[in-house]
Order: C-alpha cells, then sequence, then structure tokens
C-alpha cells in the first residue's frame, strides 16, 4: 500500500460521497500522477468522470482509474475480481484489468476504457423497436454472464439462504431512512413471507447485479443501435437465482412495457406471469441498497399502487398477466 497523504481518511459515507462529488480535478491530481508514473500510463489530459457512487477519472481515450474509499472498499476489491474473470468471456466488451492496490487506504482499480457511449445518453431517444432489440441482446449477455465459470471458493460466492435472511433483516431500516410511505412499510415484511421462496435457489452464477443503461456501453451500425460493452461489477456476486439479475434491467430499461419485459425475459429463457411479478418485486424489496421508491419512478403509476400487489402488477405487466 503506498501513503502519499493526498485522500481523505475517516469520512462517514455522506462527507465521503460530498468530497467525491464536489473535490475538484486538481485535488486528486497528486493522486492520479503518482498512479501515472507508478504504472506507466500514457501521457494525455485528466478528466473526472462525474458518474457513479465511486471517484471516477479518464486519462485520454484509453484508461480509466477509480477510486475507492475505505467506506466500501468491497465495491474495489469485486471490480478487481471480476475484470480478470470476465475477460473474453462475453459478446460484449469488458474493461481490461490494468492495475490495483491501495493508496491512502483508498482502493484503485486501473482499467482500459470502454469505447462507444454510454445506453442511457441514447436509450430515451430510442424508438420501441430499437429498445426491444436491445433488451434481446441483454437477455443474451445475461445468459452469458450466467454461464461464466470460476473457483469454487471465489471471494464474491455467498451462502444464499443466509444471504437471503440478511438482506431480509435489513431492509426495513433502509426503507425508513427513504421515506418509503408508512402504509407500504407495514407490509414490506407480510409480503416477503407470502412470496415464498421467491429467490429459488439453482447452481451458483455470476450475478452483476446491476445491468441499466449506466452501465452498459452502445455503439450505431447502419443506423441502428446495439450494445457494445459492460462495465461497474462493484455490486457483484456469486449466488443462486436469476431473479436479483433479471431485476435492474426490468425496472430501469423496460420501465413497464410488456414488449420489453417479454423481449426480455423471452431472450433470457423464461416466461411471465403473476408468481415471478411476486417474485421480482420481493427481490427488489430487499435488493443490497435498493432505494424502492426511486424504483417506483421508473414506471408511470397506471392506477393505485397502496399495496404490494398493486405495485408489482404495474411494474412488470408481462403479456400474460394482462
Amino acid at each position: 500500500m503506498s501513503l502519499i497523504g493526498c485522500l481523505p481518511q475517516g469520512l462517514d459515507n455522506p462527507a465521503c460521497n460530498e468530497f467525491i462529488r464536489s473535490a475538484p480535478l486538481p485535488a486528486w491530481m497528486p493522486v492520479l500522477s503518482h498512479l501515472q508514473h507508478q504504472f506507466g500510463l500514457p501521457t494525455g489530459a485528466w478528466e473526472k468522470i462525474p458518474q457513479g457512487a465511486n471517484a471516477l477519472f479518464g486519462l485520454g481515450d484509453e484508461v480509466i482509474v477509480k477510486l475507492v474509499p475505505p467506506n466500501w472498499r468491497r465495491q474495489g476489491d469485486k471490480e478487481i475480481l471480476a475484470a480478470p474473470l470476465l475477460e473474453g468471456k462475453l459478446s460484449l466488451q469488458t474493461p481490461r484489468l490494468i492495475g490495483s492496490g491501495e493508496i491512502d487506504n483508498w482502493v484503485f482499480v486501473i482499467t482500459s476504457r470502454l469505447k462507444g457511449v454510454l445506453l442511457a445518453d441514447v436509450w430515451p431517444s430510442l424508438d420501441i423497436g430499437q429498445k426491444r432489440s436491445i433488451m434481446v441482446q441483454t437477455g443474451q449477455v445475461l445468459r452469458e454472464l450466467r454461464a461464466v465459470t470460476f473457483d469454487e471458493n471465489i471471494a464474491i460466492k455467498v451462502d444464499w439462504p443466509s444471504y437471503l435472511q440478511e438482506l431480509i433483516a435489513v431492509c426495513l431500516a433502509r426503507h425508513r431512512r427513504r421515506n418509503m410511505p408508512a402504509g407500504l412499510l407495514g407490509q414490506v415484511l407480510p409480503y416477503l413471507e407470502a412470496a415464498g421462496d421467491f429467490a429459488e435457489a439453482g447452481e451458483p452464477r455470476f450475478i452483476h447485479m446491476d445491468v441499466h443503461p449506466w452501465n452498459l456501453m452502445a455503439k450505431r451500425e447502419a443506423g441502428r443501435w446495439k450494445l457494445d460493452g459492460l462495465l461497474d461489477f462493484g455490486d457483484a456476486i456469486v449466488g443462486c437465482s436469476d431473479r436479483f439479475e433479471l431485476l435492474t434491467p426490468m425496472i430501469f430499461m423496460a420501465q413497464g412495457s410488456p414488449l420489453l419485459l417479454d423481449a426480455l425475459l423471452e431472450s433470457h429463457g423464461g416466461t411471465g406471469g403473476v408468481v415471478l411479478q411476486r417474485q421480482l418485486t420481493a427481490c427488489m424489496l430487499i435488493r443490497p441498497d435498493s432505494d424502492v421508491m426511486f424504483c417506483l419512478r421508473q414506471v408511470p403509476a397506471s392506477g393505485p399502487r397502496g399495496t404490494w400487489d398493486q405495485v408489482a402488477a404495474q411494474m412488470f405487466p408481462f403479456d400474460s398477466t394482462r
């Protein structure tokens, strides 16, 4: 570990978020220059990239440096593990690991910079036909992720029953902090209990957990957009259910469209229904760090949302349930 005395220590989470958000590029340059020299990175102009929870910097068109504070260093550790694990395994480009380590107790991850544009920059302007094609491609990528092989004792593997119980145990406190309406909050635990085995266990598989337009790269070919890259593996686990992998693109990409939901599900392998609606909604309620009220705002309300069954029907309106 390098100590150069340039990164703050002992910040709580809000202070850390504020520092990452507001500190200008010159405040980070001693660290970036140190890493540039240590790893023989190319010359060029640095830029601060205002995206994500961690400090992110680009060096020309070739290099990305991510600085992860001690508060959530597990995200940095997962990035370091996932990059070589996934290199060359998917139909999309993924970041190639150039270097990693610790500096002033922060984790640094140096990777190649992916080509293309963020899907988030073009997604709102795409017609439904192009969105459907991308959802089909997304389903294929999720299948590829599920097929990635790994060592039996890989560090990001979770004990599935214990993992779910821990997520259930801490979810109510998070929902209170994020001002979930009292009527819905009081229904969370009964809904989870009624949902039964909502994250039914299968064989362990790699789960990215956060596939959405801000973590997907796109390129334009013959006048149409297609996926070209996948990044940000800070939430990844090896777990036992595809429900957590399907959840995020269904919320942030399908956004309540039965056509897009079914396109993703059919490409990934499976069919919709009321049971799947309940399973996905239960997973949404316990997913790590999930802001459920923010998730609900991604899908226009089409009726009352006073119960979780009403929410489920609006969030995941598969054609088979209409």
